[in-house]
């Protein structure tokens, strides 16, 4: 009986120890940037092996108390997760992740992240160790430690202090490595459309894209690159952190499909994203509490509009109306059909209800089923206000709702530039 009874205690950690995976990704460094990165890798079922620098996990926000007020209504993903957990809510809240950034307790932030990391299955964690060497053989990177573990995996993120992964790995450097990062209002309509993150610095909204990205990337080794020129104002940890879980989704992708960034499927990296709840859209007038905040986010990828400047604010202004013009570019260089109906229907003006079923039916072969199921779920489904009028016009909050629910636009593939797959 004693020998049954050790068999039962020992057999199932025994078998979990068996069922661990071998590592794919590894993730160097301490900071928010290296938590986010290994977090997001790990959370997308990618075994990932985190290797601290020092340690303290995320020193920044674990030591003291800080005082933040920027980024307002754009928190989101691993960064949000933290905060409401910090917050002790279950539900998403702007106005409460300001509040707990106004008055950031280190100690609650350590109780949230031990938390987080519990709950990962795929996340090995080893604490104060540096990297004594980098070495590509065939598919996989090499990489030994200070206590002469050897680690050999697919992918890897440089998150340290000091960078040293491209100069330790022999021939790797990438040549043409520069700071590269672009303001909300500066990006074109076709580059917005591969945002990968997006977060406040020095008072203006920023964009990560996957090119930016990709700058500091040779054959699946990654760098957090000019993040390192960032000075470490606590306002800034915000970007950090969704740099790093866009970086950790990144390089979990080449490393799940064992491929090159070559061959990413920008659409489905940032599917990925959005089902952690990253914010992929810059507007600062759209919470992510907004009931059509999916849509909108749809809608920006998709890249339909750009955003509106209003003084130091990059605005969705969704209660203003879509002119013909505004979408006829785009929907043209997605459908063919949408070429014809632009031809018979465009008009220098304002779309109406009227104007966008008739181009819904056109486009998709669709009846008069459209304008009656949309009638039936005005304000119960799809939360819109007023009333149900064919000649009423068309807002841009309701043009992204649509689009999510008839349109292909997003699911379309996309090139590095942002131009759609011919």
């Amino acid at each position: 009986m004693r020998l049954l009874l050790l068999t039962l205690i020992i057999f199932p950690v025994a078998l979990m120890a068996q069922k661990r995976e071998k590592p794919k990704m590894l993730v160097y460094g301490s900071d928010i940037t290296a938590l986010t990165a290994a977090v997001q890798a790990a959370r997308s079922s990618v075994p990932t092996i985190w290797v601290l620098d020092q340690e303290q996990i995320a020193p920044e926000i674990t030591s003291q108390t800080l005082k933040m007020v920027k980024n307002e209504n754009l928190d989101a993903g691993i960064w949000m997760n933290l905060l409401m957990e910090m917050g002790m809510s279950k539900t998403k809240s702007d106005s409460l992740a300001m509040a707990v950034k106004a008055d950031f307790n280190p100690q609650l932030a350590r109780n949230a992240i031990e938390k987080m990391l519990r709950e990962l299955p795929n996340l090995t964690i080893v604490r104060d160790q540096q990297i004594l060497n980098v070495e590509k053989k065939r598919r996989e990177w090499q990489i030994q430690l200070a206590n002469r573990q050897s680690i050999q995996v697919l992918s890897v993120v440089d998150a340290s202090k000091d960078g040293l992964l491209f100069k330790k790995a022999e021939g790797t450097k990438k040549e043409g490595m520069s700071s590269s990062l672009q303001r909300a209002k500066e990006v074109s309509l076709a580059a917005s459309r591969t945002t990968l993150a997006v977060g406040e610095l020095k008072d203006e909204v920023y964009v990560l894209l996957l090119k930016d990205l990709l700058t500091f990337e040779k054959e699946n080794l990654f760098d957090i690159g000019f993040l390192r020129e960032l000075d470490p104002d606590p306002e800034n940890i915000a970007f950090r952190a969704a740099y790093g879980q866009a970086l950790g989704a990144t390089a979990g992708y080449v490393a799940f499909f064992k491929t090159d960034t070559k061959s990413i499927d920008i659409r489905k990296l940032q599917a990925e994203l959005l089902g952690f709840s990253a914010r992929l859209n810059p507007y600062q007038d759209v919470k992510t509490t907004d009931v059509h905040y999916g849509s909108i986010q749809k809608s920006y990828l998709s890249g339909f509009f750009l955003g509106k400047v209003e003084g130091d604010k990059y605005m969705f202004k969704g209660d203003d109306f879509v002119k013909f013009g505004d979408v006829k570019d785009v929907l043209n260089d997605i459908y063919t059909r949408s070429q014809l109906w632009f031809l018979d229907n465009y008009k220098e003006e304002d779309m109406t209800w009227r104007d966008l079923f008739s181009l819904i039916k056109f486009v998709s072969f669709k009846g008069d089923e459209v304008e009656r199921q949309v009638e039936k779920d005005w304000k119960s489904r799809r939360k819109f206000e007023g009333e149900f009028d064919l000649d009423s016009k068309i807002t841009r909050d309701h043009f992204a709702v649509m689009a999510d629910l008839y349109s292909t636009a997003f699911a379309k593939a996309i090139n590095l530039d942002g131009s759609f797959v011919k």
